[in-house]
């Protein structure tokens, strides 16, 4: 395995991670803002913080990887791309400041909105630039763009709502966990339906596909016979194995467009050591949330 190679597997890795954290994210935003129920929007604020600004520390790493390891794959997609792009980072901004401006003043209105629509503009632009960039042509308002932006919004919003089945249950309220459980039925049904003929038609072959579609229909019977930890795993592995299945499409000649050997072997003894810090930091940060269902996110 080549130097490049490795780097194209930190890439996707740091890619799965944003999907299954910040996608989480987003897609709770979505719910938060189609539910009006307030109990629900209590749950999903407990279970948004404090993890969930942390979350985009693997945007920032697949950018710095990539274009460490591939500028000018780098330059050509942020040149090409860059208005769905930069209205993907200002989602970023308007969203975050908006969930903490909310904490600070909540009887403003347009606080709830502003939030929800962000949170569903950002993953949009991102799938349909990934979707453009795997397909090989295109805008991100091309049929493809159209078709990525579409997919990742509700991949998003389907994690999320199998992920707030668990956390609804921890604080314990039956009727939050009957609507999610709703939710997350519908939204895995309509993604599954939205994501096998997508992969038909552009002609994504990858066995990881099928995993999906298993995976996926294993979360539903987890969901309808309450298996409710059990089944963030398997929805985890359905909504990550699209990403992997469809980046197999992108065909890019790693070797021609990577930077020198030196170059990535310092990138790499550079990860290991920010690593040693990030993710037991991370994983600390998660233990101390999940033992304080109690705490409201700030």
């Amino acid at each position: 395995m080549s130097y490049p190679d490795v780097a194209l597997g930190l890439i996707l890795l740091g890619l799965s991670a944003y999907l299954l954290f910040g996608g989480a994210d987003f897609g709770a935003g979505l719910w938060h803002l189609v539910s009006r129920r307030r109990s629900d929007q209590r749950v999903i604020e407990h279970a948004m913080g404090p993890l969930w600004e942390a979350n985009h520390v693997w945007l920032i790493f697949v950018m710095v990887m990539t274009w460490t390891a591939f500028p000018p794959v780098f330059a050509d997609i942020m040149s090409a791309h860059w208005v769905p792009l930069s209205l993907a980072a200002l989602g970023i901004v308007a969203r975050g400041s908006t969930f903490v401006f909310a904490k600070a003043a909540p009887d403003q209105p347009w606080h709830a909105p502003i939030f929800g629509i962000s949170s569903v503009l950002t993953p949009y632009c991102f799938g349909a630039v990934a979707t453009v960039v795997a397909t090989g042509g295109g805008t991100w308002l091309s049929p493809a763009g159209l078709y990525g932006g579409l997919l990742t919004t509700a991949l998003c919003a389907y994690l999320a709502a199998v992920y707030l089945i668990w956390d609804a249950r921890r604080l314990g309220d039956a009727e939050v966990i009957l609507r999610f459980r709703g939710y997350a039925m519908m939204s895995g049904v309509a993604t599954g339906l939205l994501a096998l003929p997508g992969a038909v038609t552009f002609g994504v072959h990858s066995p990881l596909m099928a995993l999906s579609a298993a995976a996926g229909l294993a979360s539903l019977f987890l969901v309808h016979h309450q298996r409710l930890l059990a089944v963030r795993v398997t929805g985890a592995l359905a909504v990550v194995t699209v990403l992997w299945g469809a980046a197999g499409m992108a065909g890019l000649d790693l070797d021609r467009h990577a930077a020198h050997d030196a170059v990535l072997q310092v990138v790499f003894a550079a990860l290991g050591v920010g690593a040693l810090i990030l993710v037991p930091s991370m994983v600390w940060l998660f233990v101390l949330f999940q033992r304080g269902p109690s705490r409201t996110a700030s």
